[in-house]
């Protein structure tokens, strides 16, 4: 008996010396590893066609912040009809094409399919112009490019047909399908400032040009490759207008060199009056335009109200709510000097976007000065990244803002104070009419 109490106890304590505590790290990590280590391999076999389809759909469910915003959208049964579609896709190229318009449905402009750069030239090769749609018109605003097989393609001019269609039509047909966008506004927007001349590198575009005079012309265009996912920044000029009025342009706030160009730029002696165009900002790091408000007020400001999403499986399980919704905003301190005390005018857009738009949310809020152009376009967040089959990279908005006063403006835009609308006999004149009416407006 004595043997067997002895036993008893040996087992007791070795099993007591073995038992494992949880340990939360390695769990964390697990998890970690568990969304990081997803194999596609490298040949479109049925598997990865499904496979990518199936992790695209599962990254939105479970992290896409916008589903309010569009209620009649059924996620799932929109990839259940998107399942055939990409098992019978025949190549690469096909398969991410289909994957683009499936997140279309989502109708987000940080909420995207980015091709593979093996693709790049097959879905990306453009030409070296920004257009922009004006009175129902496609114009040229901008070559970007010195190279003489372009030189027809100066600002001014219409392009009335791209490949035998109106330019509009050819949008709407072979463009519009696989961009995402979150207002219609938007979408116009996207479609005629960066997107209507994306193709393949090996098709040329067709086109009848007409000049401002009126001459017609038609010609072949070979678009260019492109080596970088975004476009090259466009950087930020300052340009005095006249004795009393200064033009500030920031058409990017992705490039931290920015913030040093504030400082340089603050210290100088400036005019009385300040005109900031963000009209062409499509965003970057929202911090760097909070940098730029500090310079226009000494006091702190609100950088918005964010939205983040915190799910609890457990939940469904008890039947209770999985969600747990965080509202927050913190401010922003300024912290430079000195502070410009003059008159403040921002002109913006439909393609002030992202960042640009956090940056006008928190200027319009502390009333600093006035806002004349059009309706920004309506998108920003946090963009989550994950990949997709053969080096493919997939999107998702996981992050809901506001405007500090709570208001909605993601799928809606920020209104401006002022609203002008460029026509296109202004334009073709060669006239500014935002810039116009804030030069007007300081008088």
């Amino acid at each position: 008996m004595k043997k067997y109490i002895l036993f008893l106890l040996g087992c007791f304590c070795f099993g007591f010396m073995k038992a494992q505590q949880f340990d939360s790290g390695a769990y964390k990590m697990a998890y970690k590893a568990h969304f990081e280590k997803l194999a596609y391999g490298d040949s479109l076999t049925l598997e990865t066609k499904i496979t990518g389809l199936s992790n695209a759909w599962a990254e939105a469910k479970f992290n896409f912040a916008n589903f309010d915003l569009i209620p009649t959208v059924n996620w799932d049964s929109i990839y259940k009809a998107y399942i055939p579609r990409v098992m019978a896709s025949k190549d690469r190229k096909e398969y991410y094409s289909i994957l683009k318009k499936f997140y279309t449905h989502l109708n987000d402009g940080h909420t995207l399919i980015v091709p593979p750069k093996e693709l790049w030239n097959e879905f990306m090769a453009a030409l070296p112009v920004r257009t922009q749609i004006i009175d129902g018109r496609v114009v040229i605003t901008q070559l970007k490019s010195d190279k003489p097989e372009y030189q027809l393609l100066q600002p001014r001019t219409i392009i009335n047909k791209i490949n035998g269609m109106p330019a509009t039509t050819y949008a709407e047909e072979h463009v519009a399908p696989y961009v995402s966008a979150s207002t219609p506004h938007d979408l116009t927007a996207r479609l005629y400032s960066y997107f209507l001349t994306h193709g393949s590198l090996k098709e040329p575009l067709l086109l009848e040009l007409e000049s401002p005079a009126g001459k017609k012309i038609t010609q072949s265009f070979r678009r260019e490759s492109r080596n970088q996912l975004f476009p090259a920044s466009e950087g930020y000029t300052y340009r005095p207008l006249n004795k009393s009025t200064g033009l500030l342009t920031i058409n990017t706030f992705n490039d931290p060199e920015v913030v040093k160009f504030y400082d340089s730029l603050f210290q100088t002696q400036l005019p009385k009056n300040l005109i900031i165009d963000i009209r062409n900002n499509g965003g970057g790091n929202g911090n760097n335009g909070f940098e730029l408000i500090g310079y226009l007020t000494s006091k702190p400001f609100p950088t918005g109200k964010f939205v983040i999403r915190h799910y609890t499986p457990v939940q469904r399980a008890w039947g209770g709510d999985p969600d747990k919704l965080e509202i927050n905003s913190y401010d922003w301190k300024p912290y430079k000097k000195p502070t410009f005390e003059g008159k403040v005018i921002v002109l913006a857009g439909p393609d002030t976007y992202s960042a640009a738009e956090d940056f006008l949310s928190s200027f319009k809020h502390i009333k600093r000065g006035t806002v004349i152009g059009q309706t920004t376009g309506g998108s920003t967040g946090q963009p989550l990244m994950y990949q997709l089959p053969f080096g493919g990279l997939g999107i998702v908005c996981a992050k809901r803002d506001a405007l500090p006063g709570g208001e909605e403006f993601v799928g809606i835009g920020i209104s401006p104070d002022v609203e002008i609308k460029p026509t296109l006999k202004t334009y073709l004149a060669g006239k500014d009419e935002a810039l116009e009416a804030a030069l007007k407006m300081l008088k």
